[in-house]
């Protein structure tokens, strides 16, 4: 219903009703749609005017109903055609910051709405959120409703277990639009046996979530991204012991840990322990189990498999769910591809003119070269050696200054995806060692990973780049511990992290 009254709000907020009177070129004609009560009102704004201020109009000149606070309103900018161009308008601006046109339609409404969350066990909840807010702001919000600390470990995943049609046309399109740009069909099949990160749909943390697609039909997961203060996870956080414990167990069956068979039996017979609790002969019979859901495929087959996962489950008779768990995400910590996020990328055979499959890893210390098929460790760069990075669209290189003699570059699609992770790693590290040094003032606790950030952050001894070398963008000076952490916010640049290490 459009109401053909026109308001007229002015930049010291009197109104003028009916407004019949000259307006100068400082005002703009706004149609006011207010979708909870399904009326559109025309309004004159001085465009000098903060958004906060104009909302405070509409609710104070419209009659507007409400059943929530009117601090939770907000101008949205709606397209119908394409949602992911929808936008809010942000309050700590003024109405000429943004492209609008006299007669343009603006609604008024509530920016909380409903996200559905999966978790890795499969439980989806259902929580109300900002929409306005970026996906880095909310992640505080999310985890702290999860009842999860560390916030800026992690992040959500386009959800491509969703039943609905309409989340998995929007996954299956991003999944193409990836394998578009990917040509080699023996690399595609070597990525799926690697179980690399490649594929995995992360969520910008600089964007809102209507800016990716998201709306209130859409499901997502939520993740660890970043493996840093997990180990200290037990008991008394069974929120994020479970979290980690899915993980791990997902990880060891679908192969991303590689493991020997004797490893894989002792998983399996914690699994068993954990879900149904203690062993009970006349129960827990070879039969029972679906094996694909305790053993990485290569076992499944293997004779008396069965009867060997239950001799394990009965070693751990008397353990409780919560230390079967805690006991799990310890051994899996033990495996050396634990807390490594794997691309598969190409790079030049040495001596050869030939590009040749390599996985390339990042961890919470150290950027690694893996054998593809086996997952050994070929080399291992600390973090504190790289002091530069790049991501093309189809490349990534390493700068390791004074310790190494060249750069290393690989062929890759996944270029910004590496670069995100090392700069998401390089944030935690500096948050932690502010937070360390403003909490331990005056205190000579040290901790595990009070240790662990000072062996990671020492100052290397590479010195300044040449300015011969070739050229490259450089970091500008920012405040990275000004929460919430805004990941990728060095995408597309290298980063001299001597540059970071001096500057406090």
């Amino acid at each position: 219903m459009h109401n053909n009254n026109r308001i007229m709000v002015k930049n010291n907020s009197s109104t003028i009703m009916n407004g019949n009177n000259h307006t100068s070129e400082h005002m703009i004609t706004l149609n006011i749609h207010i979708p909870h009560d399904n009326i559109i009102h025309s309004m004159q704004f001085d465009i000098q005017m903060l958004i906060s201020d104009i909302c405070y109009n509409i609710q104070q000149h419209l009659l507007v109903t409400s059943d929530h606070d009117p601090s939770e309103y907000g101008l949205f900018i709606n397209d119908a055609q394409h949602s992911s161009r929808s936008y809010w308008l942000d309050p700590t601006k003024t109405l000429d910051y943004y492209v609008l046109k006299n007669e343009d339609h603006v609604e008024y409404k509530n920016r909380y709405r409903p996200l559905k969350i999966r978790l890795l066990d499969g439980t989806v909840k259902t929580i109300l959120i900002d929409d306005s807010l970026i996906l880095a702001q909310l992640m505080v919000y999310i985890c702290t409703k999860f009842g999860i600390a560390n916030y800026d470990e992690y992040s959500l995943v386009y959800d491509l277990d969703a039943d609905d049609s309409i989340n998995n046309t929007k996954t299956a399109t991003l999944l193409r639009d990836r394998s578009l740009q990917r040509t080699d069909k023996k690399m595609e099949e070597l990525r799926k046996k690697c179980h690399t990160d490649d594929d995995t749909l992360w969520l910008d943390q600089s964007k809102t979530l209507r800016h990716q697609n998201i709306d209130e039909q859409s499901t997502v997961v939520l993740r660890r991204k970043y493996f840093f203060s997990d180990t200290n996870i037990d008991q008394r956080d069974p929120v994020q012991l479970n979290l980690l414990y899915v993980q791990c167990r997902n990880a060891i069956i679908d192969g991303t840990h590689p493991v020997t068979y004797d490893e894989a039996i002792q998983f399996s017979g914690l699994q068993c322990q954990i879900q149904f609790g203690d062993y009970e002969e006349s129960k827990h019979k070879p039969g029972i189990i679906d094996i694909r859901d305790f053993l990485p495929k290569e076992y499944a087959k293997t004779k008396n498999v069965e009867k060997r996962i239950f001799l394990e489950h009965k070693k751990h008779t008397g353990l409780s769910e919560l230390d079967g768990k805690v006991k799990y995400t310890q051994l899996c910590r033990s495996l050396r591809t634990y807390g490594v996020t794997f691309f598969l990328v190409k790079e030049k055979m040495s001596g050869k003119n030939k590009l040749v499959p390599r996985l390339l890893g990042v961890t919470r210390d150290s950027v690694v070269r893996v054998d593809e098929r086996t997952k050994d460790f070929i080399q291992v760069w600390p973090l504190t050696h790289v002091k530069r990075w790049t991501a093309s669209p189809n490349t990534f290189t390493l700068d390791f200054g004074d310790y190494a003699s060249a750069y290393y570059s690989v062929q890759t699609n996944e270029g910004q995806q590496i670069s995100q992770l090392i700069a998401g790693y390089i944030d935690i590290i500096l948050k932690k060692r502010k937070d360390r040094e403003d909490n331990t003032v005056g205190n000579d606790i040290v901790d595990e990973e009070a240790t662990m950030i000072e062996d990671i952050i020492a100052p290397g001894k590479a010195t300044i780049i040449e300015p011969n070398r070739p050229s490259f963008d450089h970091a500008h000076q920012k405040n990275v511990y000004s929460p919430p952490i805004i990941r990728g916010m060095f995408s597309g640049r290298l980063i001299n992290l001597d540059f970071f290490f001096s500057s406090f």
